[in-house]
């Protein structure tokens, strides 16, 4: 046993002394290792994944953090390595330089070494590990129920296992399936099979690099692939073929895969090429996404080697956003097909070539965001034209305005040619146009939300004038459920035969519009082109004209609703369970005031432009960068024979608006403040759309952000936005103190000055240190807020009555009683542990259903021992 000992010292005192020499190689090994020690797989990429910041953030690495740090307008989040020196001259180079930079090394340049994949192969998948979702809907691997983790979890695994086995650190498909050992080993094979064919799916030639191979092979340079791969060079040369034009493959000499050899890039691939390549280091350039296996590495051996960017650091983290919000979208589907979906990204080589401007926010709104959602909507249509004209229809697209102006513009851009006519239509004339019967204004009516409901919009929608709109509200109030008894009141006979005869003048002037200036024919087939979402001007039109005029009315949107009334002849792009899209809307809009009627020639008549001009200007802004993408997506696609399924266009486009809605970048929430929308049938005929700032007084005052917008929860931060999302889809009942465990103690005395009760009742927390409580109203009872038993200071931010709805009936901050407290504005002061704040029901008489008091109030220095509790704490 001691000779044992002695022979273990010694080796480990050898390894120590030998450990100073051998630094700059365990340096260099560990740059394949992730933050915590553990090698994890590579994808048949380049691209090593890692685990960056904690275990449960699977990201790709693309050349170390201070790659991935995005650079910000000033001021800075944090100081990167780049912004204190340059280190190498053309050290790096975007998809716009591809072109020339053979020119720059001149004569120089014997061989071309180029990566693969994100380099010369891209994905239509927003990351590689998304492969794997696709492979899941695989048919044999839908029968062998292999999911998307299991792929990545054999791979990691097998990635450990390789230094055990043979030293080697690369492994290949084999090695990988081989850990699926419930399996024969026919269906790993099967799998394997399938897994490549879906790569060749998913995979693209990424054309300027297709185009730089054709200059090289025209000046006599040999031309390889160096690729870190699990991928054997005859299953990545099948993978090529696939995508590549035959004369281009033609033009590579050799492919090198790291598997093939038991060595990447980081560590001795590269000397082998050097080696079989023949020619001295400095005549060899090699271009590749990766930071450290394809530039840092082959410099080091005297290899000319340029590191491809294809993003700037904005567009690599909005596209992170994006990929995101493509794996969120599926909360907001009427009717998902899995929970784990595939992240397409159809549309990054598109970013890549473009000439972007990152800090503009039109670039980021209109180019990067909405350009894609409506490239996605002209292929939609276009491909529904097409398939009615196959079937011999007379087809005639009417867009509607004003929101359907971009979409029409975004098909002409897509199509190369003008396609339909612009119609000036509006939801407000197709639904005032259809009251024929009862049965119709019962209809109309029965659609109203109880919640939403406004008796003066309502009228104005049913032809009313001012003078009957009032009288019949007056009389309705009279009533104990005014509700029910306005909308008795419009069914009385002689209100409604004048809604009859209003709505069959207004019909016959929309009538002659129809004919008159869109040209629609008996036998035509007419495609109502919109943005959406419940289709009810189709639903009307149909109603209304289409026995009449003899024609077809379809819907084709942007976005529909899910829900069962919605007309069976309507399709759309996208199918959403609730509507967040109003500024994608506002910005779709012709600048032009409302129609607000037609003459008797059927001409409309536009009403003033309510909106601002600095609006305007914005949103033309953010139009002329959405067509110049499809321009430029159009062209990009043809150019490398690129075609998208429809699938993934629509998936990558609800995507799009889905991270705009949900997950506004501070860009978006700087560019719309202050936007509006005219389109409400209320005095001020306008509305703005969010409020920043009452976003954070209104989550004072609610337990959760259920009822704030979308934007408004993203100023607040992401775990509100997808709270209120989360509560929205699912419908879920939760209670203010279902929110929050959080609580702060409230005494109470309740009663008349003969007799009254104490209570220590919780207030619940709600936002930024703020707690909520209702106490009951009871009349003719005062209502005591013992404050000094637990607080010294605190402040008081509202005392509200409301009614059995929780509706606001009045504030009755101002009527309170103070006794021993000293106040000054909503900081309140206890001078002793008597302290009392009395509410005086002044002005309140008694109501017929319960009424509360909603305090709410934020602790600021608690009397001794008397923290704010939590679930359990001792009282």
């Amino acid at each position: 046993m001691t000779d044992i000992l002695e022979r273990l010292t010694a080796n480990i005192r050898q390894t120590d002394g030998d450990q100073q020499s051998s630094d700059r190689v365990c340096l260099k090994n560990l740059l394949d290792h992730d933050l915590f020690g553990e090698i994890l797989p590579r994808l048949p990429g380049d691209d090593i994944c890692r685990f960056t910041g904690h275990p449960g953030a699977m990201v790709q690495d693309e050349g170390g953090l201070t790659e991935k740090t995005a650079k910000r307008q000033k001021p800075n989040d944090r100081l990167l390595a780049s912004n204190m020196h340059d280190t190498h001259h053309k050290a790096q180079i975007r998809a716009n330089d591809i072109h020339t930079i053979l020119n720059d090394f001149g004569d120089s340049i014997q061989v071309l070494s180029l990566d693969c994949f994100d380099t010369l192969l891209w994905r239509k998948t927003a990351t590689p590990t998304d492969v794997f979702a696709v492979l899941a809907d695989n048919p044999v691997a839908r029968r062998l129920g292999i999911a998307p983790h299991q792929r990545v979890s054999a791979a990691a695994r097998a990635y450990r296992a390789k230094p055990l086995e043979n030293g080697s650190r690369e492994a290949d498909l084999g090695d990988i399936y081989r850990l699926f050992t419930s399996l024969s080993g026919e269906e790993r094979e099967l799998l394997a099979e399938a897994e490549i064919r879906t790569e060749m799916d998913v995979c693209f030639a990424f054309s300027p690099y297709v185009e730089l191979i054709r200059m090289a092979h025209a000046r006599g340079i040999k031309i390889i692939i160096v690729s870190d791969t699990y991928l054997r060079e005859d299953e990545l040369r099948r993978l090529l073929a696939r995508h590549l034009p035959e004369d281009v493959m033609q033009s590579i000499n050799k492919i090198y895969c790291s598997v093939d050899y038991g060595t990447s890039k980081s560590n001795a691939l590269f000397q082998i090429v050097i080696k079989e390549c023949g020619v001295p280091a400095s005549q060899l350039l090699h271009i590749g996404d990766n930071d450290v296996a394809d530039a840092q590495a082959p410099r080091k051996l005297g290899v000319r080697a340029l590191h491809f960017l294809p993003f700037d650091h904005e567009v690599a983290d909005f596209l992170r956003l994006q990929h995101a919000a493509s794996s969120l979208s599926v909360l907001d589907q009427a009717a998902p097909e899995s929970v784990v979906l595939p992240r397409y990204s159809p549309f990054r080589p598109i970013f890549a070539v473009a000439n972007l401007q990152p800090y503009a926010p039109e670039t980021v709104i209109g180019y990067m965001s909405f350009g894609p959602v409506l490239y996605a909507y002209a292929r939609f249509l276009m491909d529904e034209v097409e398939a009615l004209q196959q079937q011999g229809k007379r087809v005639k697209v009417l867009f509607l305005l004003r929101d359907a102006y971009l979409l029409s513009a975004a098909c002409e851009a897509y199509a190369r040619k003008p396609v339909g006519k612009l119609a000036r239509i509006r939801k407000f004339h197709a639904i005032a146009a259809s009251f024929k019967t009862r049965a119709d204004v019962d209809y109309y009516i029965s659609g109203i939300e109880h919640e939403f409901d406004d008796f003066h919009a309502t009228a104005k929608q049913l032809l009313l004038p001012p003078e009957v709109t009032e009288l019949l509200i007056r009389r309705a109030h009279q009533s104990a459920d005014p509700q029910t008894a306005f909308h008795k009141l419009l069914r009385d006979d002689d209100v409604l035969e004048f809604i009859f005869k209003k709505s069959f003048d207004l019909r016959a002037r929309l009538m002659r519009y129809i004919l008159k200036e869109l040209k629609v024919e008996e036998g035509d087939t007419v495609i109502l082109a919109d943005i959406g979402y419940y289709g009810r001007t189709q639903e009307c039109l149909i109603r209304t004209f289409k026995e009449e005029l003899k024609v077809d009315i379809l819907g084709r949107y942007l976005v529909a609703s899910d829900e069962p009334y919605r007309p069976a002849n309507g399709k759309a792009l996208i199918t959403s369970s609730c509507w967040n899209y109003d500024l994608f809307e506002q910005c779709c809009i012709l600048k032009e005031g409302m129609v607000v009627d037609y003459d008797l020639d059927g001409e409309p008549v536009l009403d003033e432009i309510k909106l601002s001009e600095k609006q305007y200007e914005k949103v033309a802004k953010i139009q002329d960068e959405c067509l110049r993408f499809i321009n430029d997506a159009r062209s990009f696609f043809a150019k490398s024979g690129v075609t998208h399924e429809y699938s993934i266009l629509q998936r990558a486009a609800h995507a799009a608006l889905f991270r705009h809605s949900y997950m506004p970048i501070e860009a978006e929430l700087e560019y719309f403040k202050g936007f509006q929308n005219d389109k409400f049938m209320g005095p001020d005929r306008t509305k703005t759309l969010y409020h920043l700032d009452s976003a954070w007084k209104n989550v004072r005052c609610l337990p959760s952000p259920y009822r704030l917008g979308a934007f408004e929860t993203r100023s607040l931060g992401l775990d509100f936005a997808f709270s209120g999302l989360v509560q929205k889809r699912f419908q879920l009942d939760l209670r203010p103190e279902d929110m929050n465990v959080r609580f702060s103690p409230l005494k109470v005395s309740i009663g008349s000055i003969r007799e009254s009760k104490v209570f220590l009742l919780r207030a619940h927390h709600l936002h930024d240190g703020y707690f909520s409580i209702m106490l009951p109203y009871e009349s003719g009872s005062s209502l005591k807020m013992l404050l000094g038993e637990h607080y010294v200071w605190l402040q008081v931010e509202s005392i509200q009555l409301l009614n059995n709805a929780r509706r606001v009936c009045s504030d009755v901050s101002s009527s309170l009683d103070l006794e021993e407290i000293n106040r000054e504005g909503e900081i309140y002061r206890c001078l002793s542990q008597a302290s009392v704040a009395t509410i005086r029901p002044v002005d309140l008489q008694p109501f017929k259903t319960p009424h509360y008091y909603h305090v709410i109030f934020r602790p600021l220095v608690l009397r001794a021992s008397d923290p704010p509790r939590r679930p359990g704490a001792s009282q």
